[in-house]
């Protein structure tokens, strides 16, 4: 049925050699997925090629003017809802099984970081997932510039395009490989990107203070606003940070703050020892 549906629209590919664009250089693309190569970096052996073309076609691809392949070829977005149920249920079990003395508590920020969008574009990075899929030319350039949705939304398709190809195991024997094998403690909090409730419990550790959050500064139109804010201990600064919004320049001051905790120790605001 594959090749058959293949053979049909062969005849459309010098038409995209000939008209070609920025926005339409990646519509006949669809023949240039090299499966070889891709089973290979997924360490996994494809039996339905269907669910995979669909796994890697972003919405971007379809919306290509010059694209005679969107009848009857759709995103990957359904599969990417599958995907994220069943990579939320094989990260719960491989948690529950292999760390039976932590508590609920984390559990959940291990699987919350494990299931990061940040995250899960970098373990997409490390197969090389940008490099087989088919987007318009601006939603590759954006990935290139550092939007990591397309990449995230991707790998979760792909894990959903594995458990219909093959099933449950196969989607946990997949996730093992490509994360699994390479986690500890340490691994997992290198994408923690809570800083703001890192800098909380080590103040409150070391001092009989809070960290307090000022904003110094705003610039930009309102729909494009840069937010400036300043983090304080006992009214000293300890870092200050930047972002798109109040919390992002929080968390980032907050980041900054933990990358100076020699200044805080410095400062003599050592925790006061209860009577007794």
């Amino acid at each position: 049925m594959f090749d058959l549906f293949k053979k049909s629209l062969r005849k459309f590919i010098p038409f995209y050699k000939e008209t070609k664009t920025k926005d339409e250089d990646t519509a006949g693309s669809m023949f240039q997925i090299d499966f070889e190569g891709f089973q290979k970096s997924i360490h996994y052996k494809i039996i339905d090629r269907s669910y995979f073309i669909t796994a890697l076609t972003h919405r971007s691809f379809l919306k290509v003017k010059s694209n005679p392949l969107k009848i009857g070829i759709i995103s990957n977005e359904r599969l990417e809802f599958l995907g994220d149920a069943v990579l939320d249920l094989v990260v719960a079990e491989y948690l529950f099984k292999n760390f039976p003395l932590n508590e609920e508590g984390d559990l959940t920020k291990f699987r919350s970081i494990l299931v990061n969008k940040k995250f899960l574009a970098e373990r997409a990075k490390n197969i090389g997932l940008g490099n087989y899929l088919l987007a318009s030319f601006t939603a590759k350039k954006s990935i290139e510039e550092g939007y990591d949705t397309i990449l995230s939304d991707a790998y979760e398709s792909i894990v959903g395009a594995v458990f219909m190809d093959s099933g449950y195991d196969a989607a946990k024997e997949f996730l093992n490989e490509e994360i699994f094998k390479k986690l500890d403690i340490k691994w997992l909090n290198q994408f923690d990107e809570n800083h703001k409730s890192k800098f909380l419990e080590y103040v409150q550790a070391h001092t009989d203070f809070i960290p307090e959050y000022s904003i110094i500064k705003e610039e930009g139109p309102e729909h494009n606003k840069l937010f400036t804010v300043e983090v304080f201990v006992n009214k000293r600064s300890l870092g200050i940070g930047k972002g798109k919004s109040k919390k992002q320049a929080e968390q980032e001051a907050a980041k900054n703050a933990l990358n100076h905790l020699d200044v805080l120790e410095k400062m003599g605001l050592t925790k006061k020892r209860a009577a007794g």
